[in-house]
């Protein structure tokens, strides 16, 4: 059967989505299904509907082992070449050439045919807006833009999901009908839609992590025609066979490369500048002192790094997540009644310390562990072939591919170990502390991200939507997915935006008024709004004792 090498990976997201699935039940439901993906001539034509496409396979060919590419007229070249790209993700799937027989058809539409399937899912997009249906056939333009493209693909991926997995998620069902604007992030009559142009000029834009949220970032930006600008990927790591689960540019090919080339492959040839750094966004910084960051793209893991990029000051912040039932974005400035990005990820009551984590995700007791774990995190030395053999031990592992990475020091094994797939306790997602979306939850809000960045850049809204951008794939989409939110007014837990000495900071560093929305307005150094305290301070020295900012 053609599952992939990393579906140990691919089953751990699913267990978590599902809450219950087993492996044994996992693998024997997806040997049972096949996913069709079927396109018209009309969709063969137009630029969105391919782009739509291309990441539905990208997409289907990490999970489910039997496909079928279904050219809905003769003379077909981009069904050779979806097949090419599937096999390149999965070399082990099964692809059927006929009817296929004794299996459950789900089958993804895109163009203006119909197709009869047990289940059809009709994708599609116009510009900014993304279609999807199971009434029937949505069409796609033949525009430039990406976004509505990309989105359709994760939008109908995730009813195919929901579709094969219909009985364990009983209150999900289907989108009957149902449109998302990537412009205004608005849905129904709502979703607004505007002519995107012949070029888009990013400026300078940060991509910090190039992880499976920056993959389709990177998918969506280098797919903007005409895209120029100077684009700064931040990165430290290499890609790991577990990161094909869910990284969309990737092949069985990538094994091992260095994340932050992906963007330089994904863009060659376009008129947008790429220049890599390897290493985390304070690496970043450090090399750069005195930079200025007008906007930054986060695309990063945990609440730790994120604050680290608001403490930086970048005059804007888009960021994008997914975490356990839904994804999204959020954009921030600093000052003003928003909340800035610090501000969402404030932590609350007490935490555990890394040691304690690491003892969890490894299974270990940490009574017993402690002082051991906390040794090795310090040291830095290999973790030694006797520590690999108790982490396995603990959680009834297989030694030996724990074993490939007894070299490495604690930090750089757990990330092996864990965030890599080796350990994890059982099928439905139980083990390891780590959540691992699935590919088409991270895949939206990678595209979501890019085009917020166009959006932004290109000035072509009237207005910013509001705060934060949230959608659930697991069920049908909800009317409204914006909404504001505001700093936070605890007394106990103040976040740095609302410190009189960052904030005054902030403002100097951008020459910005009291109202950080009012972006027409570009005051002097004697602005009266900006105070002679603030422009003594902005020396770029630690305030307060917190976390430092970079000069101007």
């Amino acid at each position: 059967m053609g599952f992939a090498p990393f579906f140990d990976r691919a089953r751990q997201s699913v267990g978590q989505a599902l809450r219950g699935v087993g492996l044994a039940d996992l693998e024997r439901r997806l040997e049972g299904v096949i996913v069709t993906i079927a396109f018209d001539a009309t969709a063969e034509g137009s630029l969105e509907a391919r782009r739509t496409l291309d990441l539905s396979a990208r997409l289907a060919a990490r999970l489910y082992p039997n496909m079928r590419i279904l050219p809905l007229h003769r003379g077909s070249d981009l069904a050779d070449e979806l097949t090419r790209l599937v096999k390149a993700i999965n070399p082990a799937i099964t692809l059927a050439n006929g009817q296929p027989h004794g299996l459950r058809e789900v089958a993804l539409v895109v163009g203006s045919t119909r197709h009869q399937a047990n289940v059809v899912v009709y994708a599609g997009s116009e510009g900014w807006i993304a279609k999807v249906s199971t009434s029937g056939p949505v069409g796609s333009v033949n525009s430039g833009n990406p976004f509505g493209a990309g989105a359709a693909a994760c939008l109908g991926m995730a009813n195919v999901f929901r579709a094969v997995f219909a009985d364990l998620l009983p209150h999900a069902g289907l989108d009957d009908d149902a449109a998302l604007s990537l412009l205004n992030f608005e849905t129904g009559t709502r979703a607004a839609n505007l002519d995107l142009g012949a070029s888009v000029d990013i400026a300078a834009v940060q991509l910090v992590g190039v992880g499976a949220v920056g993959n389709a970032f990177l998918w969506s930006i280098a797919r903007v025609p005409g895209i120029a600008g100077t684009l700064h990927p931040v990165d430290h790591e290499t890609v790991e066979l577990s990161n094909l689960q869910r990284y969309v540019l990737t092949t069985m090919a990538d094994d091992e490369a260095v994340k932050i080339m992906l963007a330089k492959r994904e863009l060659a040839g376009s008129r947008l500048k790429v220049v890599p750094s390897r290493g985390t966004w304070s690496d970043y910084v450090g090399r750069s002192a005195g930079a200025r960051y007008d906007l930054v793209a986060v695309a990063l893991d945990s609440a730790r790094d994120r604050i680290l990029v608001q403490s930086s000051l970048p005059r804007r912040i888009v960021n994008a997540w997914t975490q356990d039932g839904d994804l999204g974005i959020s954009r921030h400035g600093f000052d003003g009644e928003q909340a800035c990005l610090a501000c969402l990820y404030l932590p609350h009551g007490k935490r555990r310390s890394l040691d304690e984590i690491v003892a969890g995700e490894l299974g270990l007791d940490h009574e017993i562990y402690k002082m051991r774990l906390r040794d090795m995190l310090v040291v830095s030395s290999p973790v030694g072939e006797a520590f690999a053999r108790e982490v396995a031990a603990a959680g009834g592992h297989d030694p030996a591919p724990l074993m490939a990475h007894a070299g490495l020091p604690l930090r750089a094994f757990r990330q092996r170990a864990v965030c890599g797939g080796l350990v994890m306790r059982a099928g439905d997602g139980s083990g390891a502390d780590v959540e691992v979306p699935l590919a088409f939850q991270s895949a939206l809000a990678g595209v979501m991200l890019a085009a917020e960045v166009v959006a932004e850049r290109t000035g072509i809204r009237e207005v910013r939507p509001a705060t934060r951008s949230v959608v659930d794939l697991l069920r049908p989409l909800t009317s409204r997915p914006t909404f504001n939110v505001l700093k936070r007014a605890s007394v106990a837990v103040r976040c740095i935006c609302e410190d009189p000495d960052w904030q005054d900071a902030y403002r100097v560093k951008w020459l910005l008024p009291q109202d950080e929305n009012s972006d027409r307005h570009q005051p002097t150094s004697n602005d009266p709004l900006i105070s002679k305290r603030a422009r003594r301070r902005n020396t770029g020295r630690t305030t307060r004792g917190k976390l430092s900012t970079p000069q101007n």
